[in-house]
């Protein structure tokens, strides 16, 4: 299975815990495909370099997490579609990545770490 890193940028308006529930349940979509995730980074409320608009919204701030994950390729698409259609994610980049010569971290590990990377932002 391939090793894929999402990238997403979250509206600056969105409470924390609304922010932990979304990260979750991307979690958990990729565990019930079969996947499981290795990594959860959380970068922080950054500014932006330019604008995103949408209709009648502009943002220059956004909330921005990095999720690593080991899935297979037909797992990805309801991910995808879960991105699609939630308004609070602004922008997402799905990037498959080349395993390196580290094994993966085990789905217990990955809980772990992710608790760790939503108590704070890493700069």
């Amino acid at each position: 299975m391939p090793l894929y890193e999402l990238l997403m940028l979250a509206k600056p308006s969105l409470p924390r815990a609304e922010m932990v529930a979304l990260i979750k349940g991307l979690g958990d979509l990729v565990y019930r495909n079969g996947g499981f995730v290795t990594s959860l980074k959380n970068f922080g409320d950054q500014h932006l370099a330019y604008d995103l608009r949408r209709p009648f919204e502009k943002y220059d701030r956004a909330h921005i997490w990095q999720m690593d994950f080991v899935s297979s390729v037909d797992a990805t698409k309801p991910l995808d579609h879960e991105l699609h259609v939630n308004n609070t994610i602004l922008r997402w980049v799905l990037v498959k990545r080349a395993m390196s010569d580290k094994p993966a971290a085990a789905p217990a590990a990955a809980t772990q770490s992710s608790a760790e990377a939503l108590a704070q932002p890493q700069r």
